[in-house]
């Protein structure tokens, strides 16, 4: 998927999580997100893509972009969740080293977890729960396509549409 199709699944992802209340293991509750919190979960959206050398991310950490691709390639092992996680973890510690809030973490891993969910939905699609399972989950949506383009459209309409809704009484 093309990163303005991850943003905007990403909006209506993030729309949907912060009209409701949910609660993280250790982390803590997702509140009203703070200014971090976004840009940790707008950081989780676009790590993944470290490993393609055409992502956004790459082209602005190419150092970033060269270790990663001596280890894997274009969604390998970068596009699961046991990598997401071990991510949230350690970015956990040195939060917690800092006495900052540990639910930014979590919001990284949300951001990170709704790329993968979106890309899964590409013929390529991933391995999310590499190593324990090599298992790929596919969909029909090809990258770059017209079907992406609607999927993109409909959801930034649906994302803006919640966030007006909770925040005011005009629809």
């Amino acid at each position: 998927m093309l990163l303005k199709t991850h943003f905007s699944i990403g909006l209506l992802a993030f729309a949907i999580l912060i009209t409701k209340s949910i609660t993280l293991p250790f982390l803590g509750t997702l509140a009203v997100p703070t200014v971090a919190a976004t840009i940790f979960y707008l950081f989780g959206l676009m790590v993944p893509d470290i490993d393609s050398p055409h992502s956004k991310i790459s082209r602005h950490s190419p150092f970033a972009h060269h270790i990663t691709s001596v280890f894997t390639k274009h969604r390998g092992l970068v596009h699961s969740f046991t990598t997401g996680m071990l991510a949230m973890f350690i970015m956990a510690a040195f939060l917690n080293k800092l006495d900052w809030n540990l639910m930014l973490a979590g919001w990284f891993f949300i951001g990170y977890a709704v790329h993968l969910l979106t890309d899964a939905l590409t013929p390529h699609g991933v391995r999310p729960f590499w190593p324990f399972s090599n298992h790929t989950f596919r969909g029909p949506i090809t990258t770059g396509s017209f079907s992406e383009k609607v999927i993109s459209v409909i959801s930034y309409s649906a994302g803006m549409i919640l966030i007006v809704q909770s925040y005011t009484n005009l629809i």
